[in-house]
């Protein structure tokens, strides 16, 4: 018997099989059978395989936005704006991230709608890791050096390298604050 799913059960359903398989291992047939529902309701809900994509890549890239509004970012101080980054990056999905990355090696909606990701988390971080130093450059390096940070992880952990990433993620955060205005 055949369930009702809504759309957001389609993205969270489709970033675990990013997480587990990669991109090559998403495809209409497994999001249906994995969710128990018929091929009409996927196409009731996105009409195409594209309309799916798209709409889970625009899920996603939201998603972010959508968090960091609910964490109250950038209302409080620059200590806990850090420490919401903190919060949120040790949460992301880092096994389906990879996968979009990889991903949007082969396909340019994809890279696009990664690229608008990464300039969007680079405008965060930036902003917060500026609030802590007060020095533009120095910001804009840590940032960059914590953006590396994070898509090399996403990218060892992807190829099977089970590092802490939360002890990754605290060097980071002591480097900020070594750089911090007094």
């Amino acid at each position: 018997m055949s369930r009702v799913v809504n759309k957001e059960q389609y993205f969270e359903y489709g970033l675990g099989v990013l997480a587990q398989s990669g991109f090559k291992g998403l495809n209409i047939r497994v999001l249906v059978n994995g969710l128990g529902v018929t091929s009409g309701s996927f196409y009731h809900h996105f009409r195409s395989w594209q309309g799916y994509v798209d709409a889970l890549l625009e899920f996603w890239e939201n998603r972010q936005v959508v968090i960091l509004k609910e964490m109250e970012f950038g209302s409080g101080t620059p200590d806990s704006d850090i420490e919401k980054l903190r919060e949120l990056t040790l949460g992301l999905q880092h096994g389906a991230e990879a996968a979009i990355r990889a991903w949007g090696a082969n396909d340019e909606s994809v890279r696009t709608a990664q690229r608008r990701v990464d300039d969007a988390r680079r405008k965060t971080v930036q902003k917060a890791v500026y609030g802590v130093t007060g020095d533009t450059e120095n910001a804009r390096v840590i940032t960059s050096l914590g953006m590396a940070m994070l898509v090399g992880f996403q990218q060892l952990a992807a190829a099977g390298h089970r590092d802490d990433f939360a002890a990754v993620l605290e060097e980071f955060v002591r480097l900020v604050y070594s750089r911090a205005t007094v």
